[in-house]
């Protein structure tokens, strides 16, 4: 005889991490379990994170993505009918040292969260048990309830039929650690670095173009932040991106050095003294996009009730990683349904 729905007992599931994965996860398996997210940041975001110095605000991470399947589209549109999300378009350059400034074509819409790119995440986390500021230990043995959570300071934080992880490879093998097999395929992935260099100026905006691709320089990339819809436009907030292999050659460098590096690379690219920028920093995302992976989504252990996924899982466009998160929920909620 089934039981009623207000008797069903609904498995527990713990997701560390509240970047878009873990977001994604949490709200397609809201409704079939009970659903505790707990991050070790300040905020939610994760690589879809904001910088904020008044009256700067830095969209450090992602800078924009695109739409390329009928799922993501249909999982955006409420988000685009409600501003939640907007195209981000203007004029794009090719930058070149020595070279001739030329026009770079976009050749599908480009979208951002407004007024800032945490937004998206802001809006997904409504509703969701989210615990903030706390990182979690290694896990160690699945008692006959579940698995213990204890937070890295030794805080009991609840027992749970499920432990999902969203954490980069190297973090989610430390959390996992002997549950975890050698041949696994997060043994296997391969992550790239990157710096971003962000620079604000007390003043508009003064040229036409919104971004720029950058060609054989440290830097790869370089938005105008503050030309992005919902953004202060009274003020300029730039953000420019190191490519991957610099980043990677020089992750463990003194980040001073890193920034004036960076600096003077984003001088003689745009011909802008940075000697009157009311702000200047630099962030390293060690963990940034996938270089090499062989897994096809997630990885999940229905023994164990183990399972993770994030931006090392297939690729690391907002899309793939949203897709592979939905994935993973999909396989979960056939399992308890």
């Amino acid at each position: 005889m089934c039981l009623p729905c207000d008797q069903i007992v609904k498995p527990k599931i713990a997701i560390i991490g509240a970047g878009i994965s873990g977001l994604t996860l949490a709200n397609q398996l809201k409704n079939s379990a009970q659903v505790d997210i707990f991050e070790k940041a300040r905020g939610v975001g994760g690589r879809m994170s904001t910088r904020y110095a008044e009256p700067f605000s830095f969209d450090h991470g992602n800078q924009h993505f695109t739409v390329r399947t009928k799922p993501f589209q249909s999982f955006l549109n409420p988000y685009l009918e409600n501003g939640i999300v907007c195209e981000w378009s203007g004029k794009v350059i090719t930058l070149e040292i020595g070279k001739k400034i030329t026009k770079r074509l976009w050749f599908e819409p480009h979208f951002v969260a407004s007024p800032n790119m945490n937004q998206l995440c802001k809006a997904l986390s409504d509703g969701i048990s989210i615990q903030t500021k706390t990182e979690i230990a290694p896990l160690t043995k699945k008692e006959a309830d579940g698995w213990d959570l204890y937070s890295k300071e030794g805080i009991f934080l609840g027992t749970y039929t499920w432990v999902i992880v969203t954490a980069p490879p190297l973090q989610t093998i430390k959390l996992f650690g002997n549950l975890l097999p050698n041949e696994s395929p997060l043994h296997d992935t391969k992550m790239n670095s990157c710096y971003s260099l962000m620079i604000g100026f007390k003043k508009p905006w003064e040229n036409q173009w919104i971004a720029a691709k950058v060609w054989n320089n440290p830097i790869d990339w370089i938005s105008i932040n503050s030309t992005k819809p919902g953004r202060d436009k009274s003020v300029t907030s730039i953000v420019a991106h190191s490519t991957k292999d610099w980043a990677d050659a020089n992750i463990d460098a003194d980040l001073e050095e890193v920034k004036k590096s960076l600096v003077l690379q984003f001088e003689k690219l745009t011909d802008i003294s940075c000697a009157e920028a009311d702000y200047i920093s630099v962030h390293l995302w060690k963990y940034a996009t996938v270089f090499e992976t062989r897994n096809s989504g997630f990885y999940i252990d229905e023994k164990n009730e183990l399972a993770a996924t994030g931006d090392w899982a297939s690729a690391s466009r907002i899309e793939e990683v949203w897709a592979s998160a939905t994935n993973l929920a999909d396989h979960l909620k056939m399992i308890y349904n």
